[in-house]
């Protein structure tokens, strides 16, 4: 009797670490794929049906009408921002808060990813930091000639 009720506390505790925060999407109101314990709502990705931007990129398309969507990564909570002005807001104003972004390419496997585009954490900050000056509004401009020269010759 002991061993049955040992082993039903040691499965529900299981259960309940592999489900904890679940319900982080719904309760912030936010559409979101169904999760499961321990892979989240991307098992297809662990069963290795679907490689992750497939299913971002599916995640993206199913919900045409909602601004945000929400997905979890095993435990961790993952959102899909589809609205350009979040976007813009994110990227613009509230960039030091979503600096963590879950891309992490393997530094030796791909050096070319080492870009703005793909760094995560302090080296995205750093990178940020040096190539905001490039991107003024009066280089922008003074670039543009230079830049429309250059695809026409494409």
């Amino acid at each position: 009797m002991f061993i049955f009720i040992a082993i039903v506390v040691l499965v529900w505790s299981l259960y309940l670490y592999g489900t904890q925060g679940h319900d982080y999407w719904k309760k912030k109101g936010v559409k979101h794929e169904k999760p499961y314990p321990f892979v989240g709502s991307t098992s297809r990705i662990f069963l290795q049906k679907q490689s992750i931007t497939q299913y971002v990129t599916d995640l993206y398309r199913r919900y045409p009408e909602e601004k945000l969507v929400g997905y979890y990564y095993t435990r961790k909570k993952s959102v899909v921002v589809r609205d350009p002005e979040l976007i813009k807001h994110v990227l613009m104003i509230d960039f030091n808060k979503f600096y963590l972004r879950a891309i992490n390419p393997h530094e030796k496997v791909e050096p070319m990813l080492k870009n703005l585009f793909f760094a995560d954490g302090d080296l995205w900050k750093l990178l940020r930091q040096r190539m905001t000056p490039a991107f003024t509004t009066g280089k922008l401009k003074a670039m543009f000639p230079l830049i429309v020269e250059r695809t026409e010759r494409l």
